[in-house]
């Protein structure tokens, strides 16, 4: 309440200047997201969608998708997250499935995967981990691919599954300071599981299918228009 309100029609006029402080508020956060993410794909030969925000096209050499989307059952609860996926080209193989959840992010009565282990302690107490082929262990057991892996447990979710690496954050970057912060070590993780890979088949570009896939994790990103 402003000083020395105390009226109906004072506290009303009050709320109504609060309301529009905090709408000024969101759109000022708004165009400074859109002109962040529009300069972030100028900058870096990307796309950028005119009605929402989602980047995408090759970042460094490497496939990319920047979405936000919504996360959450409804109230207080939901709330907008940042997801990037990237293209780990075959290093892996599509159907293994390498997840890890902060305890609060989880969904309540989710179903737990089929758990198997990698034989790292501390990789197997963060991760969980389905159709863990052979030839997967070894990359992701490679001292580089390790550590990198650990170093992403503070994201709201971090998996590799249908060959794509899929980070998730609270909020969205207003920066491309932010962004070029998200990106930075998912794409070193990226680089390292690549490297550790014994061999690649030849590169593939990202398709709108792959996009598509991205509906079957709790929602499309990019569903959050900017």
């Amino acid at each position: 309440m402003l000083p020395g309100v105390s009226s109906p029609l004072g506290i009303l006029a009050s709320l109504l200047v609060l309301g529009a402080l905090a709408l000024f508020t969101l759109f000022q956060l708004k165009r400074r997201q859109r002109a962040a993410w529009e300069a972030f794909a100028k900058a870096n030969g990307l796309t950028c969608a005119e009605k929402r925000l989602e980047v995408q096209g090759r970042y460094r050499g490497r496939p990319l998708l920047l979405a936000t989307g919504k996360r959450g059952a409804g109230g207080k609860k939901r709330h907008t997250v940042t997801v990037l996926r990237l293209d780990l080209e075959g290093a892996l193989p599509a159907d293994l499935l390498l997840e890890h959840e902060r305890p609060e992010d989880k969904v309540p009565g989710a179903t737990t995967p089929r758990e198997e282990h990698l034989g790292d302690a501390e990789l197997d107490a963060a991760f969980l981990v389905e159709n863990l082929a052979p030839e997967a262990r070894p990359v992701l057991l490679a001292p580089d691919v390790r550590k990198r892996l650990l170093g992403l447990r503070g994201h709201r979710r971090v998996s590799i599954k249908g060959g794509w690496l899929q980070v998730e954050q609270r909020g969205v970057p207003a920066s491309t300071d932010a962004l070029e912060a998200l990106i930075r070590a998912p794409h070193e993780l990226t680089r390292a599981v690549t490297e550790a890979a014994p061999a690649l088949p030849s590169s593939h570009a990202m398709e709108a299918s792959s996009h598509d896939d991205a509906a079957t994790d709790e929602g499309l990103p990019g569903s959050e228009h900017a």
